[in-house]
């Protein structure tokens, strides 16, 4: 499983969309603008997947620890 983040053009952060998928349906999520309140600055931003990162637990050294242990969770 991995997690989709954007980049907060606040802080430069990887905020979690809330979005959890397996690396084959990632073609499946739509190109379409959403609106996420921002965990790290609390702001809301809008993004769409062609603005996404997706992140293992291998790539979670910068994320916070509650999101890293979910992602041990998941795998």
């Amino acid at each position: 499983m991995v997690m989709v983040t954007i980049t907060c053009p606040v802080s430069g952060r990887p905020a979690f969309t809330g979005i959890e998928t397996d690396i084959g349906s990632v073609n499946f999520i739509p190109p379409i603008n959403t609106r996420l309140k921002c965990p790290c600055c609390g702001g809301m931003h809008v993004w769409s997947i062609l603005d996404a990162e997706l992140v293992t637990s291998a790539g979670a050294e910068e994320m916070p620890a509650k999101w890293v242990s979910r992602l041990a969770d998941l795998g």
